[in-house]
């Protein structure tokens, strides 16, 4: 299965501390491939990819991964391919405008009625749809809301709307599915100033961050001064091994992160 890892927090220049320091809750530790990393962060406001080919699921260095990124908001995912070979445009996150998009599951849905759902959207939104994945069509349906809301554009956005429109996406979504099993998922989407994520039966966890126990990038003596500093939420999905400091969320819920770091947790 995939891993997935959404980030806010107050420092930019202490993400991949941050993120090193939760690696056991995303390690992915494998005899198969995976099909590709994927990450997503923001400079100027403008979102940014960094995306790697597939490899040996040998432990993955995050903190290699970020060492050069710096950014208050990172959407991080690893993907085991279930519709679509490798290809870039086929890895997570995925982006438009200001907004990322990642997910984790399969829609067997919006990969056979693809051509229908495309046909009813807007022009410039079916063109923007790239590679072959299930995922890139629900980031999709989650944009055509927006756009029906005026909110496409919106950096001010309020986190309710946000959460809103992504409940009226996965309804969506498991209209499609048509039968009484809904599909198995978890997405997180952000526009670098709010995020929001959910979860349906697959598994979610959450994490409050004050400060930073340690990294290899600053020695003990400043690691008090500088750490100390953090603040940060983590939203993470599909994780293999996460410790005390994660709560599990229940099935079914719906997460954001508002631009001053408060979580909220309630149902879809």
């Amino acid at each position: 299965m995939c891993r997935m890892l959404g980030v806010m927090c107050n420092d930019e220049d202490l993400l991949s501390c941050a993120i090193h320091e939760v690696r056991d809750a995303v390690r992915f530790v494998d005899d198969e491939t995976h099909d590709g990393v994927g990450v997503g962060y923001y400079s100027q406001e403008d979102p940014l990819l960094m995306k790697k080919p597939s490899a040996k699921l040998e432990e993955i260095d995050y903190f290699d991964l970020l060492a050069e990124i710096n950014s208050a908001v990172a959407l991080v995912h690893i993907r085991k391919a279930t519709v679509g070979a490798w290809k870039e445009v086929n890895t997570h996150p995925f982006r438009f405008r200001k907004w990322l998009f990642a997910h984790v599951g399969h829609l067997p849905a919006l990969k056979d009625k693809k051509s229908e759902i495309v046909s009813g959207m807007p022009p410039f939104l079916a063109r923007n749809i790239r590679g072959d994945t299930d995922s890139e069509v629900a980031f999709h349906l989650f944009l055509q809301i927006l756009f029906k809301e005026g909110k496409l554009n919106d950096l001010n956005m309020d986190v309710g709307l946000l959460d809103a429109c992504l409940k009226k996406c996965i309804n969506e979504i498991n209209d499609l599915h048509e039968g009484p099993l809904r599909p198995e998922l978890a997405i997180t989407i952000t526009n670098g100033q709010i995020m929001a994520a959910a979860c349906q039966g697959i598994g979610m966890h959450y994490s409050h961050r004050e400060g930073i126990l340690e990294c290899p990038l600053h020695p003990e003596p400043e690691q008090r001064h500088v750490h100390g500093r953090f603040r940060g939420v983590m939203l993470g999905a599909a994780m293999s091994n996460p410790g005390h400091q994660w709560r599990e969320v229940a099935d079914g819920s719906l997460l954001h992160v508002s631009k001053n770091l408060e979580l909220k947790v309630q149902q879809l």
